[in-house]
Protein backbone atom coordinates (compact mmCIF):
# COMPACT_ATOMS: atom_id res chain seq x y z
CA UNK A 1 0.00 0.00 0.00
CA UNK A 2 2.93 2.28 -0.69
CA UNK A 3 0.93 4.69 -2.84
CA UNK A 4 -1.50 5.24 0.04
CA UNK A 5 1.34 6.27 2.30
CA UNK A 6 2.78 8.74 -0.21
CA UNK A 7 -0.48 10.54 -0.87
CA UNK A 8 -1.30 10.54 2.86
CA UNK A 9 1.38 13.21 3.24
CA UNK A 10 -0.94 15.68 1.55
CA UNK A 11 -4.01 15.61 3.82
CA UNK A 12 -6.01 18.83 4.20
CA UNK A 13 -9.51 19.98 5.04
CA UNK A 14 -12.15 20.13 2.30
CA UNK A 15 -15.67 21.52 2.15
CA UNK A 16 -18.56 19.16 1.59
CA UNK A 17 -21.40 19.89 -0.77
CA UNK A 18 -22.76 16.36 -1.19
CA UNK A 19 -25.99 14.88 0.06
CA UNK A 20 -25.99 12.99 3.38
CA UNK A 21 -26.54 9.26 3.59
CA UNK A 22 -30.22 8.39 3.47
CA UNK A 23 -32.05 5.52 5.19
CA UNK A 24 -32.53 3.87 1.79
CA UNK A 25 -28.79 3.64 1.19
CA UNK A 26 -27.65 0.09 0.49
CA UNK A 27 -25.70 -1.81 3.12
CA UNK A 28 -22.05 -2.82 2.97
CA UNK A 29 -22.11 -6.52 3.86
CA UNK A 30 -19.00 -8.51 4.73
CA UNK A 31 -18.70 -11.67 2.66
CA UNK A 32 -15.43 -12.95 4.12
CA UNK A 33 -13.17 -11.80 6.94
CA UNK A 34 -9.49 -12.74 7.06
CA UNK A 35 -9.05 -14.36 10.49
CA UNK A 36 -6.03 -13.80 12.71
CA UNK A 37 -4.99 -14.70 16.23
CA UNK A 38 -5.64 -12.31 19.10
CA UNK A 39 -2.40 -10.43 18.41
CA UNK A 40 -3.13 -10.05 14.66
CA UNK A 41 0.28 -11.55 13.90
CA UNK A 42 -0.80 -15.03 12.78
CA UNK A 43 -3.19 -14.69 9.83
CA UNK A 44 -3.12 -17.96 7.82
CA UNK A 45 -5.26 -16.67 4.93
CA UNK A 46 -3.42 -13.35 4.69
CA UNK A 47 -3.88 -9.87 6.11
CA UNK A 48 -3.64 -6.25 5.01
CA UNK A 49 -5.36 -6.85 1.68
CA UNK A 50 -3.83 -5.35 -1.45
CA UNK A 51 -6.04 -6.06 -4.48
CA UNK A 52 -8.50 -8.36 -6.26
CA UNK A 53 -10.11 -9.03 -9.63
CA UNK A 54 -13.14 -10.73 -11.13
CA UNK A 55 -12.06 -13.76 -13.15
CA UNK A 56 -13.45 -15.29 -16.31
CA UNK A 57 -14.52 -18.27 -14.19
CA UNK A 58 -16.87 -16.05 -12.14
CA UNK A 59 -14.75 -16.11 -8.99
CA UNK A 60 -12.63 -13.42 -7.42
CA UNK A 61 -8.87 -13.69 -6.98
CA UNK A 62 -6.93 -11.44 -4.66
CA UNK A 63 -3.75 -10.75 -2.76
CA UNK A 64 -2.84 -9.90 0.81
CA UNK A 65 0.37 -8.02 1.54
CA UNK A 66 1.08 -9.92 4.76
CA UNK A 67 0.19 -13.21 6.42
CA UNK A 68 -0.35 -16.62 4.89
CA UNK A 69 0.96 -20.04 5.86
CA UNK A 70 4.51 -21.31 6.12
CA UNK A 71 7.69 -19.95 7.65
CA UNK A 72 7.58 -16.18 8.08
CA UNK A 73 5.00 -15.88 5.30
CA UNK A 74 4.73 -12.36 3.91
CA UNK A 75 1.63 -12.31 1.76
CA UNK A 76 -0.80 -14.60 -0.02
CA UNK A 77 -2.82 -15.17 -3.19
CA UNK A 78 -6.35 -16.51 -2.79
CA UNK A 79 -9.70 -17.25 -4.45
CA UNK A 80 -13.10 -16.18 -3.09
CA UNK A 81 -16.43 -17.17 -4.62
CA UNK A 82 -19.26 -14.60 -4.71
CA UNK A 83 -20.84 -16.47 -1.77
CA UNK A 84 -17.65 -16.18 0.29
CA UNK A 85 -16.05 -19.61 -0.07
CA UNK A 86 -12.31 -19.08 0.42
CA UNK A 87 -9.35 -20.99 -1.05
CA UNK A 88 -5.73 -20.17 -0.27
CA UNK A 89 -3.69 -20.60 -3.46
CA UNK A 90 -0.19 -19.54 -2.48
CA UNK A 91 1.77 -18.05 0.43
CA UNK A 92 4.99 -16.10 0.01
CA UNK A 93 6.87 -18.01 2.72
CA UNK A 94 10.58 -18.34 3.37
CA UNK A 95 12.44 -21.33 2.00
CA UNK A 96 14.45 -23.43 4.48
CA UNK A 97 17.52 -21.25 3.79
CA UNK A 98 15.55 -18.14 4.80
CA UNK A 99 15.24 -16.64 1.33
CA UNK A 100 12.14 -15.37 -0.46
CA UNK A 101 13.07 -15.92 -4.13
CA UNK A 102 9.53 -15.31 -5.41
CA UNK A 103 9.27 -12.06 -3.47
CA UNK A 104 7.16 -10.81 -0.59
CA UNK A 105 4.27 -8.38 -0.05
CA UNK A 106 2.33 -8.83 -3.32
CA UNK A 107 0.74 -5.57 -4.43
CA UNK A 108 -0.71 -6.10 -7.94
CA UNK A 109 -2.56 -8.98 -9.61
CA UNK A 110 -4.12 -9.46 -13.07
CA UNK A 111 -5.58 -12.40 -14.96
CA UNK A 112 -3.72 -13.14 -18.16
CA UNK A 113 -5.26 -14.16 -21.46
CA UNK A 114 -3.80 -17.63 -20.90
CA UNK A 115 -5.90 -18.09 -17.74
CA UNK A 116 -2.98 -17.74 -15.33
CA UNK A 117 -2.56 -15.07 -12.71
CA UNK A 118 0.26 -12.56 -13.08
CA UNK A 119 1.44 -10.30 -10.31
CA UNK A 120 4.08 -8.22 -8.61
CA UNK A 121 5.66 -8.27 -5.17
CA UNK A 122 6.92 -5.10 -3.59
CA UNK A 123 10.11 -6.48 -2.06
CA UNK A 124 12.48 -9.47 -1.84
CA UNK A 125 13.37 -11.76 -4.71
CA UNK A 126 16.95 -12.17 -5.90
CA UNK A 127 17.81 -8.50 -5.41
CA UNK A 128 15.47 -7.63 -2.55
CA UNK A 129 13.62 -5.04 -4.65
CA UNK A 130 10.55 -6.98 -5.80
CA UNK A 131 9.52 -9.53 -8.39
CA UNK A 132 7.09 -10.33 -11.19
CA UNK A 133 5.52 -13.79 -11.05
CA UNK A 134 3.07 -16.11 -12.78
CA UNK A 135 0.74 -18.30 -10.72
CA UNK A 136 -1.56 -21.02 -12.01
CA UNK A 137 -4.98 -21.29 -10.41
CA UNK A 138 -3.75 -24.54 -8.90
CA UNK A 139 -1.12 -22.56 -6.99
CA UNK A 140 2.06 -23.31 -9.00
CA UNK A 141 4.30 -20.25 -9.09
CA UNK A 142 6.94 -19.22 -11.66
CA UNK A 143 9.38 -16.37 -11.20
CA UNK A 144 9.36 -14.08 -14.24
CA UNK A 145 11.58 -11.18 -13.21
CA UNK A 146 13.55 -9.89 -10.21
CA UNK A 147 13.74 -6.12 -10.17
CA UNK A 148 17.22 -4.64 -9.87
CA UNK A 149 18.07 -0.96 -9.62
CA UNK A 150 21.78 -0.56 -10.28
CA UNK A 151 23.86 1.25 -12.89
CA UNK A 152 24.00 -1.93 -14.95
CA UNK A 153 20.37 -2.87 -14.27
CA UNK A 154 18.19 0.24 -14.30
CA UNK A 155 14.84 -1.53 -14.61
CA UNK A 156 13.26 0.09 -11.55
CA UNK A 157 12.52 -1.20 -8.07
CA UNK A 158 9.53 -1.82 -5.83
CA UNK A 159 7.02 -2.72 -8.60
CA UNK A 160 3.48 -1.63 -7.80
CA UNK A 161 1.14 -1.82 -10.83
CA UNK A 162 0.48 -4.30 -13.66
CA UNK A 163 -2.04 -4.59 -16.50
CA UNK A 164 -2.28 -6.49 -19.81
CA UNK A 165 -2.65 -4.82 -23.19
CA UNK A 166 -4.49 -6.05 -26.26
CA UNK A 167 -1.10 -7.07 -27.69
CA UNK A 168 -0.86 -9.70 -24.93
CA UNK A 169 2.05 -7.97 -23.20
CA UNK A 170 2.03 -6.67 -19.66
CA UNK A 171 2.58 -3.02 -18.81
CA UNK A 172 3.27 -1.62 -15.38
CA UNK A 173 5.20 0.66 -13.11
CA UNK A 174 7.66 0.59 -10.25
CA UNK A 175 7.85 2.91 -7.26
CA UNK A 176 6.83 5.28 -5.86
CA UNK A 177 10.39 6.02 -4.88
CA UNK A 178 12.90 8.57 -6.03
CA UNK A 179 14.17 8.09 -9.60
CA UNK A 180 15.60 6.00 -11.11
CA UNK A 181 13.66 3.39 -9.15
CA UNK A 182 10.37 4.54 -10.71
CA UNK A 183 9.83 3.43 -14.29
CA UNK A 184 7.08 2.43 -16.71
CA UNK A 185 7.84 -1.02 -18.15
CA UNK A 186 6.71 -3.68 -20.60
CA UNK A 187 6.99 -7.41 -19.91
CA UNK A 188 6.08 -10.44 -22.01
CA UNK A 189 4.26 -13.43 -20.43
CA UNK A 190 7.60 -15.28 -20.34
CA UNK A 191 9.30 -12.48 -18.38
CA UNK A 192 11.17 -10.61 -21.13
CA UNK A 193 11.43 -7.11 -19.66
CA UNK A 194 12.12 -3.55 -20.83
CA UNK A 195 11.98 -0.23 -18.98
CA UNK A 196 10.25 2.33 -21.22
CA UNK A 197 10.12 5.59 -19.23
CA UNK A 198 11.83 6.84 -16.08
CA UNK A 199 9.66 9.13 -13.97
CA UNK A 200 11.18 12.46 -13.02
CA UNK A 201 9.85 15.13 -10.65
CA UNK A 202 12.96 17.28 -10.75
CA UNK A 203 12.11 19.14 -13.95
CA UNK A 204 8.41 18.43 -14.50
CA UNK A 205 5.28 17.21 -12.64
CA UNK A 206 5.88 13.60 -13.65
CA UNK A 207 5.25 11.72 -10.40
CA UNK A 208 7.11 8.75 -8.92
CA UNK A 209 5.02 5.72 -9.86
CA UNK A 210 1.68 4.70 -11.39
CA UNK A 211 -1.81 4.49 -9.91
CA UNK A 212 -3.18 2.72 -12.99
CA UNK A 213 -3.32 2.66 -16.79
CA UNK A 214 -6.36 1.97 -18.97
CA UNK A 215 -6.18 1.21 -22.70
CA UNK A 216 -8.67 3.09 -24.89
CA UNK A 217 -9.96 2.57 -28.47
CA UNK A 218 -7.09 4.62 -29.90
CA UNK A 219 -4.73 1.92 -28.59
CA UNK A 220 -3.02 4.27 -26.15
CA UNK A 221 -2.80 3.78 -22.40
CA UNK A 222 -3.97 6.61 -20.15
CA UNK A 223 -3.04 6.78 -16.50
CA UNK A 224 -2.09 8.80 -13.46
CA UNK A 225 1.16 8.95 -11.56
CA UNK A 226 1.71 8.98 -7.81
CA UNK A 227 2.81 12.24 -6.20
CA UNK A 228 6.45 13.18 -5.71
CA UNK A 229 8.15 14.29 -2.53
CA UNK A 230 6.81 16.80 0.01
CA UNK A 231 8.61 19.73 -1.53
CA UNK A 232 7.38 18.90 -5.02
CA UNK A 233 3.95 17.25 -4.75
CA UNK A 234 3.80 16.76 -8.48
CA UNK A 235 1.98 14.13 -10.46
CA UNK A 236 0.18 13.83 -13.76
CA UNK A 237 -2.36 12.41 -16.12
CA UNK A 238 -0.35 10.87 -18.96
CA UNK A 239 -0.73 9.06 -22.28
CA UNK A 240 1.52 6.21 -23.36
CA UNK A 241 1.67 4.74 -26.87
CA UNK A 242 2.64 1.04 -26.67
CA UNK A 243 3.66 0.96 -30.34
CA UNK A 244 6.01 3.95 -30.41
CA UNK A 245 6.68 4.02 -26.62
CA UNK A 246 5.93 7.75 -26.67
CA UNK A 247 5.09 9.16 -23.23
CA UNK A 248 3.09 12.40 -23.07
CA UNK A 249 1.97 14.42 -20.04
CA UNK A 250 -1.63 15.57 -20.59
CA UNK A 251 -2.15 17.39 -17.30
CA UNK A 252 0.19 18.27 -14.46
CA UNK A 253 -0.94 18.50 -10.85
CA UNK A 254 1.44 20.99 -9.27
CA UNK A 255 0.64 22.73 -5.99
CA UNK A 256 3.41 24.52 -4.05
CA UNK A 257 1.22 24.53 -0.92
CA UNK A 258 1.76 21.28 0.96
CA UNK A 259 -1.30 21.94 3.16
CA UNK A 260 -3.65 22.42 0.20
CA UNK A 261 -2.27 20.04 -2.37
CA UNK A 262 -3.53 19.75 -5.93
CA UNK A 263 -2.54 16.11 -6.31
CA UNK A 264 -4.08 13.17 -8.16
CA UNK A 265 -5.30 10.51 -5.72
CA UNK A 266 -6.67 7.71 -7.90
CA UNK A 267 -6.36 5.94 -11.19
CA UNK A 268 -8.60 6.70 -14.16
CA UNK A 269 -11.82 5.16 -15.39
CA UNK A 270 -13.12 5.37 -18.96
CA UNK A 271 -16.63 6.82 -18.94
CA UNK A 272 -19.45 5.97 -21.31
CA UNK A 273 -19.30 9.56 -22.59
CA UNK A 274 -15.76 9.01 -23.87
CA UNK A 275 -14.09 11.02 -21.11
CA UNK A 276 -11.74 9.88 -18.37
CA UNK A 277 -12.59 10.39 -14.69
CA UNK A 278 -10.39 10.44 -11.61
CA UNK A 279 -10.05 11.80 -8.08
CA UNK A 280 -7.61 14.22 -6.57
CA UNK A 281 -6.78 14.91 -2.93
CA UNK A 282 -9.64 16.76 -1.29
CA UNK A 283 -12.09 14.12 -2.58
CA UNK A 284 -12.45 16.19 -5.77
CA UNK A 285 -13.81 14.43 -8.85
CA UNK A 286 -12.32 15.54 -12.15
CA UNK A 287 -12.97 14.85 -15.82
CA UNK A 288 -10.30 14.92 -18.52
CA UNK A 289 -10.44 14.30 -22.27
CA UNK A 290 -7.90 12.26 -24.18
CA UNK A 291 -6.58 15.58 -25.51
CA UNK A 292 -5.94 16.83 -21.96
CA UNK A 293 -8.86 19.22 -21.40
CA UNK A 294 -9.32 19.16 -17.61
CA UNK A 295 -12.38 20.05 -15.49
CA UNK A 296 -12.94 19.69 -11.74
CA UNK A 297 -16.24 18.95 -10.01
CA UNK A 298 -17.20 19.18 -6.35
CA UNK A 299 -15.97 17.03 -3.47
CA UNK A 300 -17.46 13.55 -3.20
CA UNK A 301 -17.29 13.21 0.58
CA UNK A 302 -17.67 15.24 3.76
CA UNK A 303 -14.29 14.04 5.00
CA UNK A 304 -10.92 15.00 3.58
CA UNK A 305 -9.74 11.87 1.84
CA UNK A 306 -6.56 10.41 0.42
CA UNK A 307 -6.31 7.67 -2.20
CA UNK A 308 -9.47 6.35 -3.77
CA UNK A 309 -11.01 4.46 -6.67
CA UNK A 310 -13.70 5.40 -9.17
CA UNK A 311 -15.60 3.47 -11.86
CA UNK A 312 -18.85 3.72 -13.80
CA UNK A 313 -21.62 1.23 -12.98
CA UNK A 314 -24.60 -0.05 -14.95
CA UNK A 315 -26.82 2.77 -13.64
CA UNK A 316 -24.69 5.25 -15.59
CA UNK A 317 -23.33 6.79 -12.37
CA UNK A 318 -19.85 6.85 -10.95
CA UNK A 319 -19.16 4.74 -7.87
CA UNK A 320 -15.99 4.96 -5.86
CA UNK A 321 -14.31 4.75 -2.50
CA UNK A 322 -11.87 6.65 -0.33
CA UNK A 323 -9.17 4.91 1.64
CA UNK A 324 -8.90 7.26 4.63
CA UNK A 325 -10.14 5.49 7.81
CA UNK A 326 -12.77 4.38 8.36
CA UNK A 327 -13.44 4.79 4.64
CA UNK A 328 -16.24 5.92 2.37
CA UNK A 329 -18.08 4.51 -0.64
CA UNK A 330 -19.79 7.15 -2.78
CA UNK A 331 -21.84 7.47 -5.94
CA UNK A 332 -22.35 10.49 -8.16
CA UNK A 333 -23.55 11.46 -11.60
CA UNK A 334 -21.02 12.04 -14.37
CA UNK A 335 -21.54 15.75 -13.82
CA UNK A 336 -20.45 15.46 -10.19
CA UNK A 337 -23.75 15.51 -8.28
CA UNK A 338 -23.23 13.31 -5.22
CA UNK A 339 -26.00 10.76 -4.74
CA UNK A 340 -24.89 9.05 -1.55
CA UNK A 341 -22.05 8.36 0.85
CA UNK A 342 -21.70 5.07 2.72
CA UNK A 343 -19.35 4.88 5.70
CA UNK A 344 -17.58 1.68 6.65
CA UNK A 345 -17.49 0.33 10.20
CA UNK A 346 -14.16 -1.21 11.21
CA UNK A 347 -15.85 -3.86 13.37
CA UNK A 348 -18.53 -4.78 10.80
CA UNK A 349 -16.98 -4.57 7.33
CA UNK A 350 -13.44 -3.35 7.94
CA UNK A 351 -11.87 -0.02 7.19
CA UNK A 352 -9.81 1.64 4.45
CA UNK A 353 -11.77 0.34 1.42
CA UNK A 354 -10.33 -0.05 -2.08
CA UNK A 355 -10.73 -1.81 -5.41
CA UNK A 356 -14.46 -1.24 -5.93
CA UNK A 357 -15.82 -3.05 -9.01
CA UNK A 358 -19.18 -4.12 -10.43
CA UNK A 359 -19.33 -7.84 -11.07
CA UNK A 360 -21.39 -9.77 -13.61
CA UNK A 361 -24.27 -10.14 -11.13
CA UNK A 362 -24.67 -6.34 -10.91
CA UNK A 363 -23.48 -6.15 -7.31
CA UNK A 364 -20.58 -3.98 -6.18
CA UNK A 365 -17.64 -5.74 -4.53
CA UNK A 366 -14.72 -4.30 -2.65
CA UNK A 367 -12.15 -4.94 0.03
CA UNK A 368 -11.06 -3.36 3.28
CA UNK A 369 -7.35 -3.13 3.93
CA UNK A 370 -7.71 -4.09 7.59
CA UNK A 371 -10.12 -5.00 10.39
CA UNK A 372 -13.57 -6.46 9.72
CA UNK A 373 -16.18 -8.50 11.56
CA UNK A 374 -14.83 -11.50 13.52
CA UNK A 375 -14.55 -14.77 11.60
CA UNK A 376 -15.34 -17.98 13.48
CA UNK A 377 -14.72 -16.17 16.74
CA UNK A 378 -11.35 -14.81 15.61
CA UNK A 379 -10.57 -11.15 14.87
CA UNK A 380 -10.27 -10.24 11.20
CA UNK A 381 -7.58 -8.13 9.61
CA UNK A 382 -9.01 -7.49 6.18
CA UNK A 383 -12.47 -8.02 4.69
CA UNK A 384 -14.14 -8.78 1.37
CA UNK A 385 -17.57 -7.16 1.11
CA UNK A 386 -20.51 -6.60 -1.22
CA UNK A 387 -23.05 -3.83 -1.82
CA UNK A 388 -26.36 -4.79 -3.40
CA UNK A 389 -27.60 -1.45 -4.71
CA UNK A 390 -30.24 -3.02 -6.93
CA UNK A 391 -28.21 -2.36 -10.06
CA UNK A 392 -28.76 -4.33 -13.24
CA UNK A 393 -25.97 -6.60 -14.50
CA UNK A 394 -23.53 -4.46 -16.49
CA UNK A 395 -23.69 -4.63 -20.26
CA UNK A 396 -20.49 -5.61 -22.05
CA UNK A 397 -18.38 -2.83 -23.47
CA UNK A 398 -16.25 -3.21 -26.58
CA UNK A 399 -13.06 -1.14 -26.68
CA UNK A 400 -11.07 -2.62 -29.55
CA UNK A 401 -10.14 -5.78 -31.42
CA UNK A 402 -6.91 -7.11 -32.89
CA UNK A 403 -6.26 -7.87 -35.70
CA UNK A 404 -8.72 -5.62 -37.52
CA UNK A 405 -9.72 -8.38 -39.94
CA UNK A 406 -9.22 -12.02 -40.80
CA UNK A 407 -10.30 -15.03 -42.81
CA UNK A 408 -12.99 -17.53 -41.88
CA UNK A 409 -11.57 -19.84 -39.22
CA UNK A 410 -8.99 -17.34 -37.97
CA UNK A 411 -9.14 -15.89 -34.50
CA UNK A 412 -8.85 -12.40 -33.05
CA UNK A 413 -8.86 -10.82 -29.58
CA UNK A 414 -11.73 -8.61 -28.51
CA UNK A 415 -10.93 -6.06 -25.80
CA UNK A 416 -13.43 -4.41 -23.50
CA UNK A 417 -15.03 -4.86 -20.09
CA UNK A 418 -17.74 -6.88 -18.35
CA UNK A 419 -17.15 -9.95 -20.50
CA UNK A 420 -17.69 -12.40 -17.62
CA UNK A 421 -20.89 -14.32 -18.33
CA UNK A 422 -20.91 -13.59 -22.06
CA UNK A 423 -23.51 -15.76 -23.80
CA UNK A 424 -22.99 -14.81 -27.43
CA UNK A 425 -20.68 -13.11 -29.92
CA UNK A 426 -21.54 -12.38 -33.55
CA UNK A 427 -19.99 -10.71 -36.59
CA UNK A 428 -22.48 -8.85 -38.78
CA UNK A 429 -25.27 -10.94 -37.26
CA UNK A 430 -23.58 -14.34 -37.71
CA UNK A 431 -22.89 -16.20 -34.46
CA UNK A 432 -19.22 -16.81 -33.79
CA UNK A 433 -17.36 -19.24 -31.58
CA UNK A 434 -15.69 -17.57 -28.64
CA UNK A 435 -13.90 -18.06 -25.34
CA UNK A 436 -13.96 -15.55 -22.49
CA UNK A 437 -10.31 -15.18 -21.50
CA UNK A 438 -10.66 -12.54 -18.78
CA UNK A 439 -13.15 -9.89 -17.75
CA UNK A 440 -11.53 -7.71 -20.43
CA UNK A 441 -10.66 -10.08 -23.29
CA UNK A 442 -12.50 -12.60 -25.49
CA UNK A 443 -10.96 -14.79 -28.20
CA UNK A 444 -13.31 -14.96 -31.19
CA UNK A 445 -13.24 -17.34 -34.18
CA UNK A 446 -14.44 -15.91 -37.50
CA UNK A 447 -17.44 -18.07 -38.48
CA UNK A 448 -18.37 -19.50 -41.86
CA UNK A 449 -20.70 -17.24 -43.87
CA UNK A 450 -19.46 -14.22 -41.95
CA UNK A 451 -19.17 -10.92 -43.79
CA UNK A 452 -17.62 -7.60 -42.94
CA UNK A 453 -19.57 -5.85 -40.21
CA UNK A 454 -19.76 -4.87 -36.58
CA UNK A 455 -19.09 -7.26 -33.71
CA UNK A 456 -21.83 -7.79 -31.12
CA UNK A 457 -21.45 -9.20 -27.61
CA UNK A 458 -24.31 -10.34 -25.37
CA UNK A 459 -24.43 -10.98 -21.63
CA UNK A 460 -27.07 -10.78 -18.90
CA UNK A 461 -26.98 -6.98 -19.13
CA UNK A 462 -27.80 -6.84 -22.83
CA UNK A 463 -26.17 -6.67 -26.25
CA UNK A 464 -23.69 -4.09 -27.52
CA UNK A 465 -22.07 -3.59 -30.93
CA UNK A 466 -18.60 -2.37 -31.77
CA UNK A 467 -18.10 1.15 -33.08
CA UNK A 468 -16.18 -0.08 -36.10
CA UNK A 469 -16.52 -3.05 -38.43
CA UNK A 470 -14.42 -6.21 -38.49
CA UNK A 471 -13.15 -6.95 -42.00
CA UNK A 472 -13.74 -10.51 -43.19
CA UNK A 473 -11.09 -11.22 -45.80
Amino acid sequence: MMKRAVVALFLSVAAFVAAAQTPSSPAIVQVFGFPCDSTLTQCPDGSFLAGFLESADGNFYGIASEGGTGKNSQGSVFKITPSGQFTLLYSFAELPDGTLPFGASPDSLVEGMDGNLYGLTLVDGANGLGTAFKLTKAGVITLLHSFCNTIDCSDGAYPSFLTQGIDGKFYGGTGPQNPPTSVLFRMSPNGSYKALHTFDTKTQPDGTGIFNMVQLPDGNFYGTTVAGDQLKPWNTVFRFNPVTDAYTILHGFNSPNINLPNVAASGLTYGSDGNLYGLRVGSILYRITTAGSYHEMGPMSATQNIDGDVMEASDGNLWGDFFQPPGTVFSSTLSGTVLQNLTLNANVNGQEPFGLLQAADGKLYGMSFENGAPTNGQPSNGAFWVIDAGLAPPRPRIINFLPAGGKVGSTFVLQGSHFVGTTGVSIHGVSAGFKVLTANFIRVTVPARASTGKISVTNAGGTVASAKAFTVQ
